[in-house]
């Protein structure tokens, strides 16, 4: 286990604040941030390049403050891979070894390089790799020193998108097979929901929330967390009724269904994530609490899916597929049923 406890670093022009963490052996942690939020310093504090100011990092029980970074056993994944231009890949994997035993290396190397598929290019040079290439070598001459701890700086960061988006599946199977205990950040949000097993989400040096990712998600503690993962539409309302835990939400005299355990009375701040909301032609066609006639007020292209922004005596986001998009003949200006489940209305804060 990796704990971290109410870490502080200082380094002037920047600072990570009360920073507490734990990582179960095994487990993939991500944390989730916007840049400039000090997710790489976080992860060079914890692998020994900068003293904190303040807490503790436990490693496997042991109080590692004032341990240097070659007495960890940590594993760093950088974001340009730092492999050694003059030497094969054979060689680079090996590399580390030269400085310390490691018990049934060849046996454990074979192991490597299969679950990594690699075993094709061993005696290839790293300017003849690809991008994802590279990224495996990288990850299999940190796997073959087997640290307590494997920590990534956005690994994936520089790769194209269908070669990142085929990676990080890998990864996460990858690091399972191998019970790999990793720390690992990203500003992606669909990098961490695929390769978390738990996300911290850090804003302005601090940790503002901690869980698994459909908790991040669905349930963000606050409008700022809310914000970042993707949660578009963020409305202010007061609790006018509350009835065996299906709660009505005044939104400017506009009436919203949500299930959630607040009192009457109480001001809300509501999250509905835009996958979450269809759009149709009648209300038979939907089956959910919460139906608005709404106002196209623009249309995004994203590919295969469209952003619509509407008004409905509220801003709303809708994220719909290209083909739905045009079925429905959307268009500026044009009016259309926007529906939402009770259940996909998440009450982010409350209070009087």
């Amino acid at each position: 286990m990796i704990e971290i406890k109410n870490l502080d670093i200082d380094l002037g022009e920047f600072r990570l604040r009360d920073i507490n963490l734990s990582i179960e052996e095994g487990e993939i942690f991500v944390i989730l941030g916007p840049s400039g939020a000090g997710k790489t310093v976080l992860l060079e504090t914890v692998a020994g390049f900068y003293p904190p100011k303040a807490g503790s990092i436990i490693l496997n029980r042991n109080f590692a403050n004032d341990l240097p970074p070659e007495k960890r056993n940590i594993g760093f994944i950088f974001q340009d891979y730092a492999l050694f231009p003059h030497l094969n890949v054979k060689e680079n994997i090996f590399f580390g070894t030269r400085y310390r035993r490691i018990d049934g290396i060849e046996e454990k190397f074979g192991k490597i390089v299969s679950i990594l598929g690699i075993e094709n290019i061993l005696h290839r040079y790293p300017k003849t790799l690809s991008g994802g290439e590279q990224q495996r070598v990288s990850l299999a001459r940190a796997l073959i020193m087997e640290p307590n701890l494997l920590l990534f700086d956005e690994p994936l960061s520089s790769l194209d998108e269908r070669i990142r988006e085929e990676l990080r599946e890998e990864l996460r199977i990858i690091l399972k097979k191998m019970n790999q205990t990793s720390l690992f950040v990203t500003h992606d949000q669909t990098e961490a929901l695929v390769v978390a097993d738990k996300i911290g989400v850090m804003h302005d040096g601090r940790i503002a929330q901690v869980g698994k990712p459909d908790e991040i998600f669905n349930t963000p503690i606050n409008e700022q967390v809310a914000s970042f993962v993707g949660v578009e539409t963020v409305l202010e309302g007061k609790v006018a009724s509350n009835i065996d835990g299906l709660a009505v939400i005044d939104v400017n005299g506009i009436e919203i269904e949500t299930v959630a355990d607040v009192p009457v009375g109480e001001k809300v701040l509501l999250g509905i994530r835009p996958e979450n909301v269809t759009l149709s032609f009648a209300k038979d066609e939907s089956s959910a609490r919460n139906n608005f006639e709404a106002k196209v007020t623009r249309l995004t292209p994203l590919g295969a899916v469209v952003k619509v922004s509407l008004k409905c005596g509220f801003p709303l986001v809708a994220l719909i597929t290209k083909l739905s998009a045009e079925k429905l003949e959307l268009e500026k200006d044009k009016e259309i049923l926007a529906s939402f489940k009770a259940t996909a209305v998440h009450v982010i804060k409350h209070g009087s």
